[in-house]
């Protein structure tokens, strides 16, 4: 049984004498990774010796034969770092005492930097170190300090071959540093647009990416460091040289607007400037929502009807884009202009309850332009027929329609002044201004 037992490990010493002379002899001759004469053969035996621990988590034993590789031969295999970093995270993690854990971590970082030295792919390296690094001191702000140095230098020289783990741990990295005093909001600003304009570029390629871009937003918008008077402060100085620049006011624009600062001023200049430079129905739409929000409806009005003029618009949307104009010319005091937009948009959507009613209220609105009060208050009926055709259409509005025909039955005028007029109860009647409608002749009771 002791003879059978022992004829694989046997077998594997007699290849490893027919294979070391010849693995020798080639780094004398070429100064190979392995070294030189006996250093080669030593550094194959060890790493064999120390791999086929390894494979079997058997890292005790496996680190004396890792250490001689890892001093003798630093060439010899990029995987023996990836390796020596498993297990001395292993170590760190079972370690007894903060002593050893100190210990064990400034060789972890050692190994990454020897990697680095020896192999290509440092932005890569680096960025793998910095996040080994705050995992097992990130209450320490020097550290963190230190890793943000590396996070940083690693994403420069990645760009988009980033690791998603590298950009979500320097943007936790930065706005920890900033919370510290380390590092002003400018800078964290910075970093937050500089790892968006890279994580942009990969969002919709993969699942991960999605997540990642959330992550970062999430924790950049709990910061709290995108506030309006923080956004003021890094844009204002750079707003005149790239004014004509569209990536650069697309970030205004878009920064803005996911930190509710779209009343500020500079967001304002943006939006219009991003109109002027690149025109269109929807953009416009967008300024003529953000000057409503702003109380400025004169604006709100030209942007509007420059969006309703859009060729390239569907049906429904222009439909609500005139509702909204009408809406607008309303608060302005120009009820015929909302008359004129109200049917536009009802012409689009035959079943807008919601523009019927507008349409109803611009009537009563207009009516001083009607003439005397027998005339004025013949605006009611022509908005009765629109409050009547807004129920039958809509039900959402049906309370509403119903509560106004009812409450504007007593300014119908008077019987005695109907039959003044030669006219009855029933008879058709055109109102006149721009109304310009017919109507039922209804008198109050």
């Amino acid at each position: 049984m002791k003879t059978k037992a022992l004829r694989p490990l046997l077998t594997k010493a007699l290849i490893l004498l027919f294979v070391l002379p010849g693995i020798s002899q080639k780094g004398m001759e070429d100064g190979s990774k392995y070294g030189q004469g006996q250093d080669s053969i030593n550094c194959i035996k060890n790493l064999s010796l120390y791999r086929e621990f390894y494979k079997h988590n058997n890292y005790k034993d496996a680190i004396k034969p890792w250490r001689k590789v890892f001093s003798e031969c630093p060439a010899s295999s990029e995987r023996m770092y990836v390796e020596g970093v498993n297990m001395y995270r292993n170590f760190i993690e079972s370690a007894p005492n903060d002593v050893q854990v100190k210990g064990l971590i400034d060789t972890l970082m050692l190994i990454y930097d020897r990697r680095a030295e020896y192999f290509d792919g440092k932005g890569n390296i680096l960025g793998r170190k910095a996040i080994d690094l705050l995992r097992y001191r990130r209450d320490d702000i020097n550290a963190v300090e230190e890793a943000y140095g590396y996070l940083k230098e690693s994403i420069e020289m990645e760009q988009k071959e980033s690791r998603d783990a590298v950009m979500i741990t320097f943007i936790s990295a930065s706005i920890t540093l900033n919370m510290a005093g380390k590092i002003d909001d400018n800078r964290s600003i910075e970093d937050y647009f500089m790892v968006t304009e890279i994580v942009d570029q990969l969002v919709g390629g993969s699942s991960r990416w999605d997540k990642a871009k959330t992550v970062i937003d999430e924790n950049m918008l709990k910061s709290g460091l995108l506030t309006c008077e923080a956004l003021n402060k890094y844009f204002e100085p750079k707003y005149e040289v790239n004014k004509e620049n569209k990536e650069f006011l697309q970030k205004v624009i878009d920064f803005y607007s996911a930190s509710s600062c779209d009343r500020a001023d500079l967001y304002v200049a943006a939006s219009e400037k991003m109109y002027a430079l690149d025109p269109g129905p929807e953009s416009a739409h967008n300024l003529a929502i953000l000057f409503i929000a702003k109380n400025d409806f004169r604006k709100a009005v030209r942007y509007l009807k420059e969006a309703c003029m859009g060729s390239s618009i569907d049906n429904e949307t222009k439909s609500e884009w005139f509702y909204e104009l009408a809406v607008v010319s309303s608060a302005n005091g120009d009820y015929c202009d909302a008359i004129h937009y109200a049917r536009e948009a009802i012409n689009l959507k035959s079943n807008y309850g919601k523009a019927y009613m507008l349409l109803g209220d611009a009537y009563i609105a207009s009516r001083d332009n009607l003439g005397e009060e027998f005339e004025k208050r013949t605006a009611f009926w022509a908005a009765a027929d629109k409050y009547t055709k807004a129920a039958s259409v809509d039900p959402d509005v049906a309370d509403e329609a119903y509560k106004k025909l009812n409450d504007y039955k007593a300014q119908y005028p008077h019987h005695e002044d109907i039959f003044f007029r030669d006219m009855k109860d029933g008879d058709s009647y055109l109102v006149g201004g721009c109304i310009n409608e017919y109507t039922t002749v209804r008198s109050r009771e």
